[in-house]
Formats: structure tokens, C-alpha cells, sequence
């Protein structure tokens, strides 16, 4: 039943929608206009006149938000991506072979606990100059053990009964994987990558302050150091919008392409 014909106690659906995103903007206008009036007695309009001046004019060296903002999704996209693409494979390994799980389940459970800021000093030794390795690295660790977690715990969740009728009719091993595993880990692999590219979002913020000279962790920083506080507010609602965004597209992601798994709510 589509969006617009569902009721809930006789209301349509889509007004408790407009009602609950309108009341979520509300609350985020109070909670900044807030931490303004605490930080440096900024109101609303000071900030949205910093924004405005950060997009037309850019920052104190002439960089514009966009310019930051799209350095910063380079940044994430390739340590996510990077991420994505070692995660799945290993995490596929390690739920699906036992002895992989023997040797390398308890180095996964030693690494998994350590902060992604923790690894900036080694990061930094491991790429010296290169500073997208070094920020990539930091973004790869945020992202790299939720979707591990997850593709591990996706494939061993997978029903017995399907392997079993698979080795009946006599499956090669890449059929179960292509299948019957990997369709049946899905929904927790969907719900790594929205939980893995957060926490990716969330490392940023420390990946830029290694440096780079572009970046909005790198504009939060530089705003802060020359007291532009509606610079550095302005910057991180970029961020919580940005990261609330993608969060969003990964859920219509999955529930275009899970359209089985009916709890997917948006």
C-alpha cells in the first residue's frame, strides 16, 4: 500500500511524515541556537550569514564549502570504499571457513577495540608525506571492522537447511557463496555499510586534523583557531547533514534491493 493511502488512527500517513520531519528540524534549530547562544551569544542568522560567506566567499584563504566539502567526500568515499572492498571478502572467509575463524577471529577481536584516533600517530609513520594515505588509513579503520563484523555475522547466520538441500543437489562451493550465502548475509552487509561509512564520516574529523590544508575537519579546526565560531558551527552541520544523507540513501539502497526484508523502514 503506497505511502499516501496508509492511515495511522485515521490521519494519513504522509501528514505524520511532514509532522515528524518538521518537529526533527525544530529540535536541531533549538539544539544549535543553543550551543550558539553558549558559545559566543550567536543566533541563528549569524550562522546562516557565516554559511552564506563560507559558500560565496570561502574561508580565510579564499576556500569555498564546496571545495571543503568535496575534498572531505573524496577522502571518505575512497576509505570507505577501500574498506567495502577488504571487509566483505575476509569477513565472507572468516564466517564461512571455520579454521579462517580459529586464526583470525581472535586478531580481529584484539584489533577491533582500538580507537581509529589511536592509529593517527602510526598512520602518519606509515605514509609520512603522503597525508591522503595517512587520512585515508584512518577512514579505512572506522569503516573496515563494522562491515566485518557484520559480513561475518550475516554468513554465519545463514540457514542450515539451505546449505544442506545445496550439498544434496551437489553445489559448488561458489554457487553456495553466490546463492545461498551471500544473499542470505545481505541484509547485515547493508547494515554495515551504513554503520561502517558513519563511523568513516565520524573519523574525518581526526583524518583531517593530520593535515592536508583542505577538508571540513580541516575548516572546523582553522575556524575555531581564529574564533569564527559561526564557521565552525556552519561546517559541522554540513557534516551531520551529510552523513544523515547518505545514511538515508544506503536505506532506500536496501530497501530497493531487499524488497523481501519488509522491517527496512525509511
Amino acid at each position: 500500500m503506497g505511502g499516501g493511502k496508509r492511515r495511522v488512527r485515521g490521519i494519513p500517513f504522509v501528514v505524520w511524515q511532514f509532522v515528524a520531519g518538521a518537529l526533527a528540524i525544530g529540535i536541531l534549530l533549538i539544539i544549535w541556537q543553543l550551543i550558539a547562544m553558549v558559545a559566543q551569544g550567536l543566533s541563528l542568522f549569524d550562522i546562516a550569514a557565516s554559511f552564506v560567506r563560507l559558500v560565496v566567499e570561502g574561508d580565510a584563504d579564499g576556500t569555498t564549502l564546496v571545495q571543503h566539502t568535496a575534498v572531505s567526500m573524496l577522502r571518505v568515499t575512497l576509505g570507505f570504499g577501500i574498506a567495502a572492498a577488504t571487509a566483505i571478502p575476509l569477513g565472507i572467509i572468516v564466517g564461512r571457513y571455520r579454521a579462517a575463524n580459529m586464526v583470525l577471529g581472535p586478531v580481529i577481536d584484539a584489533m577491533r577495540p582500538i580507537p581509529p584516533i589511536a592509529w593517527i600517530p602510526l598512520s602518519i609513520l606509515l605514509f609520512r608525506t603522503n597525508m591522503l594515505g595517512a587520512q585515508t588509513f584512518i577512514i579505512w579503520v572506522g569503516a573496515f571492522f563494522p562491515i566485518l563484523i557484520n559480513t561475518t555475522a550475516g554468513v554465519k547466520r545463514t540457514s542450515v537447511v539451505h546449505l544442506e538441500v545445496a550439498r544434496t543437489f551437489r553445489a559448488r562451493e561458489g554457487q553456495i557463496l553466490s546463492k545461498i550465502i551471500l544473499p542470505s548475509a545481505a541484509p547485515e552487509i547493508m547494515a554495515g555499510f551504513r554503520i561502517g561509512f558513519g563511523i568513516g564520516w565520524m573519523c574525518l574529523v581526526a583524518a583531517e586534523m593530520i593535515g592536508g590544508g583542505l577538508g571540513l575537519g580541516y575548516l572546523i579546526i582553522i575556524a575555531e583557531q581564529l574564533g569564527r565560531t559561526g564557521e565552525t558551527i556552519s561546517a559541522m552541520l554540513v557534516i551531520g547533514f551529510i552523513g544523515f544523507a547518505v545514511s538515508y540513501l544506503f536505506l532506500r539502497l536496501e530497501k530497493s534491493l531487499l524488497k523481501w526484508r519488509r522491517e527496512v523502514a525509511i
